[in-house]
């Protein structure tokens, strides 16, 4: 695994960076809402390796994709939002 095939997959939403101190971090580009974090997303991912690092950016893409479900016919659950339609609150 390198940095360009991480930037690759993950890249638009999340910025990835080797850290000071050895190993990698990534920090979402966008902002999260309360209930995307109550939910168990983060605003930042480590990992010893790229490869430990993919690991965790793959489980938090889990989550979202979890997530993503059709609420109203033609509407879809923006994780991201800063509001979450009330389904998704009472869904939790």
């Amino acid at each position: 695994m390198t940095v360009n095939e991480l930037n690759a997959v993950y890249g638009r939403r999340w910025r990835i960076s080797a850290a000071l101190g050895g190993g990698w971090y990534a920090v979402r580009r966008d902002d999260l809402s309360q209930e995307s974090m109550r939910r168990g997303l983060s605003y930042v991912r480590c990992g010893r390796t790229l490869e430990e690092l993919a690991g965790r950016l793959a489980a938090e893409k889990r989550i979202e994709e979890q997530w993503r479900t059709v609420s109203v016919p033609g509407e879809v659950l923006d994780l991201v939002a800063d509001d979450p339609p009330e389904q998704a609150r009472q869904r939790g």
